[in-house]
């Protein structure tokens, strides 16, 4: 019987190593996408005819940036003398087959979209979103570019500042003053909240370390890094979160309650903080133990 277990850990483990060599061709494969990409003219069309290139960066760690530079009007009769510029920032997952997966949205403001693209040599198809979805973005076919990466990071920063020019002569919030009140009630959102509170902040969270479990008992959720010393078990109940922590062996004798709104005001409140801590939702491994 001895035998027969020591059989199938020493076949588990040499599955498990399979898996990871798999794992880490895909990523290598995969990696292919890195770099700079432009739209092509036939997209970039403004209402008064003036060109306005888009452009894409991919990086190594799954990050993306995307962006449209400010341009003047090519047209003398036309209202405005010039079209400002947008910035957004946000991730891409690899799906196989070189299909992606990009979720990003504008710096300054709520535009969040989610969407597909497909890589075919050089060219970067980026698909529309579906009708139902809350923001729309239209298919666009882009062509890798030669462009470093501190190139494109000057154009974007310029596109950025173009970006709040336009938010703040239409009245929009500023960056740092998103509204500190919004309702977060994704159990997964006040997950990464809660661990960024109890590491005082995010620079020490890394998406791909994150795990998330959605526990058997009802409404009882874990967020960690891997490790049980890491790791919150916690509920939510209205705006209170009750969490319990794994390097204390979990003892309800510790256990605390902190306030949803607290944690919004104090990592969700910005749009950097919530770029990054959207960013880490998305990036999170999830388990559901909830049907087992």
């Amino acid at each position: 019987m001895a035998s027969i277990l020591m059989l199938l850990v020493v076949a588990g483990c040499g599955n498990t190593k399979d898996n990871n060599q798999s794992k880490l061709q895909t990523q290598v494969q995969d990696s292919k996408i890195v770099g700079a990409y432009k739209s092509d003219d036939d997209y970039n069309e403004t209402d008064d005819g003036t060109i306005q290139p888009s452009y894409w960066y991919f990086k190594k760690d799954g990050k993306l940036l995307y962006c449209e530079p400010q341009v003047d009007s090519s047209d003398p009769n036309s209202d405005t003398d010039f079209w400002y510029g947008d910035a957004y920032r946000g991730t891409w997952k690899a799906l196989g087959d070189s299909k992606y997966q990009l979720k990003f949205h504008d710096v300054y403001d709520d535009d969040y979209y989610t969407i597909k693209a497909k890589l075919d040599g050089k060219k970067l198809i980026t698909y529309s979103t579906p009708k139902s979805a809350k923001y729309e973005w239209n298919e666009f076919t882009n062509k890798k570019i030669d462009m470093t990466y501190s190139d494109y990071i000057d154009m974007f920063d310029n596109a950025k500042k173009s970006d709040l020019e336009y938010i703040k002569e239409n009245g929009y919030y500023e960056p740092d003053s998103a509204d500190s009140n919004e309702d977060v009630t994704d159990p997964k959102t006040i997950g990464v909240l809660l661990l960024a509170s109890t590491h005082g902040g995010f620079d020490d969270l890394d998406g791909d370390d994150l795990e998330y479990m959605i526990m058997e008992k009802p409404n009882t959720y874990q967020i960690g890094l891997g490790t049980k010393s890491s790791t919150l078990n916690y509920t939510v109940d209205g705006d209170k979160v009750t969490y319990t922590d794994g390097a204390l062996d979990y003892s309800q004798d510790s256990a605390k309650t902190v306030s949803i709104k607290k944690l919004v005001d104090e990592y969700y409140s910005s749009s950097d903080d919530k770029s990054t801590i959207d960013d880490l939702v998305a990036d999170a491994n999830v388990t559901d133990f909830s049907n087992q």
